[in-house]
């Protein structure tokens, strides 16, 4: 008895069981066609401008917003249908959406579309999308009542003269006070140049003994000017040392000269007048008219010896570029 009291619970399970078993494979059924579902969508297109009117010259943006199955995607060149007639300005690409913005370029009702979108599914097959048509109102320039509007007359055509001929009296102007100036410059430089040409032409020898003839004319030392006569002639001396030895005489004293010249015989004849000049310079002694003289012979002596060395020296230095 026990045994069938066994027996008989497990054919009452059974049926139970078969009954749990169906429903748990429907569930799975209905779950995994949600599931496909939801991972392939329908493919939609959805068109909208982002206004209503617009003016002729506007730019409007037309955005395309699309949804794809699974796995499908756009082509590389996205090729758009309905739109051809629409002057293009740039147009943008992004994830689910393409703005085209366009210009408005004509009067009247605006329409686009149908429009349509290739895409290519997850098994390489084309499908398309479509989207209905849009319109877009568009105003005119002249305002809200064109019929009102005043239109201006139409000028004639005004001749334009190039800018240069503008600025033209100006420039020449200008031009003519450039050129006045540059040749004052020129004439003033020029003068100038003349007026010290004498003294850049003459040469040491000469420009000494002009200067001495100066120095006597003005009568320095008949005037009781002692100090200033000698102080002048012994810096003519000195200058011309200078030039023709090249040395700074001029800032040497007496000594520093002496030492320089000690083996020229020409230049040591000359150092009696410069210690002369020193004594009336800084010891206030007053030489004679007799003694005056004198020194002036000395110096124009002096000049006129190396004078003559000097100009032996330059021949023969020429004589001998030239025989080269």
């Amino acid at each position: 008895m026990k045994y069938w009291g066994h027996k008989r619970s497990r054919v009452l399970l059974l049926p139970f069981i078969l009954s749990v078993l169906v429903l748990c494979g429907v569930n799975i059924f209905l779950v995994e066609d949600a599931v496909a579902g939801e991972k392939s969508p329908a493919p939609e297109l959805t068109a909208s401008l982002d206004r209503k009117s617009a003016r002729v010259g506007d730019m409007v943006c037309l955005a395309l917003r699309y949804r794809l199955p699974a796995s499908a995607r756009l082509h590389e060149k996205t090729e758009i249908k309905g739109i051809e007639g629409v002057t293009i300005i740039d147009r943008v690409k992004k994830m689910g959406c393409i703005k085209i913005r366009f210009l408005v370029d004509r009067l009247g009702e605006w329409k686009i579309g149908p429009i349509s979108l290739t895409y290519v599914d997850k098994n390489g097959e084309e499908g398309t999308m479509n989207a209905g048509p849009i319109s877009l109102k568009v105003l005119s320039n002249l305002g809200e009542k064109p019929e009102e509007a005043r239109l201006r007359p139409i000028q004639d055509i005004i001749p334009v003269e190039p800018i240069w001929l503008k600025y033209m009296p100006w420039a020449v102007a200008l031009a003519g006070i450039l050129f006045i100036i540059g040749a004052l410059t020129w004439w003033y430089r020029k003068r100038r140049s003349r007026d010290l040409l004498p003294e850049v032409i003459d040469p040491p020898h000469i420009k000494a003994r002009k200067e001495i003839d100066r120095l006597e004319a003005q009568g320095l030392f008949e005037k009781g000017k002692v100090k200033a006569f000698y102080f002048t002639l012994s810096e003519i001396l000195r200058r011309y040392m200078e030039s023709v030895r090249h040395f700074p005489a001029a800032e040497y004293t007496t000594e520093e000269i002496a030492h320089h010249i000690r083996n020229n015989e020409e230049d040591r004849k000359i150092l009696n007048l410069f210690r002369q000049a020193d004594l009336v310079k800084f010891a206030d002694t007053v030489p004679t008219p007799t003694r005056k003289d004198e020194d002036i012979k000395m110096a124009r002596s002096y000049i006129q010896e190396t004078s003559l060395v000097l100009e032996t020296v330059h021949r023969n230095l020429k004589d001998r570029e030239d025989a080269r």
